[in-house]
């Protein structure tokens, strides 16, 4: 009787098995699905990573940013676009001689998103894109160097995410500066913009 129930128990168990139980499933990562933008925020000065946001839009082709700068005279303003969206990324105000704020997106702080083992790949130096304000400017030196502004985010398990959803994207750079005239480099932030 012994033998007939582990005959039947063992033909069930192969019964219930199909090809699609042969292919293993990678569940480090969750997926990134639908159409979203990695806004994340870097430290100038220090390369530290302080926060993010994830923004979620409808289905749309491409991925242009367009950059809405008003120089301050005392006050000013930027804000970044997802054209194709008509929907805003990044908003920040600019003070002549002082220090404005970011007041778009709210963003997580950097202790919300986990690391873990291992890093997303440096994308090659044409992968990354600046983007630059309204008067041509997209940071105020010549040589820039990209390893270190990555390294402060590579270790994110949501970088590695969307990284591996579309690893052929541009890595979008914008050096937020709130204060301007003497600015104080200290306030001022890399915003990268990462698209799945």
């Amino acid at each position: 009787m012994k033998k007939i129930f582990l005959i039947a128990g063992f033909c069930g168990l192969m019964a219930s098995c199909s090809d699609n139980d042969s292919t293993p499933v990678d569940n480090t990562l969750p997926p990134v699905e639908g159409n979203k933008v990695l806004a994340l925020k870097v430290d100038l000065l220090t390369n530290t990573f302080e926060g993010a946001k994830e923004l979620e839009f409808d289905e749309l082709d491409g991925f242009t940013l367009d950059v809405d700068y008003n120089p301050p005279g005392d006050f000013g303003d930027v804000t970044i676009n997802y054209a194709e969206a008509q929907q805003p990324l990044f908003a920040g105000t600019i003070i002549w001689m002082g220090s404005g704020e970011i007041s778009y997106p709210d963003f997580q702080p950097a202790s919300a998103f986990e690391s873990s083992n291992g890093e997303a790949a440096l994308p090659a130096n044409e992968d990354f894109e600046l983007i630059a304000n309204g008067e041509g400017e997209a940071a105020p030196w010549q040589s820039l160097e990209y390893p270190p502004i990555w390294h402060a985010v590579d270790n994110l398990d949501i970088v590695k995410a969307y990284r591996q959803a579309n690893p052929e994207a541009k890595v979008k750079l914008y050096l937020y500066t709130p204060s301007v005239g003497i600015g104080d480099p200290a306030e001022w932030d890399w915003i990268i913009f990462l698209k799945n």
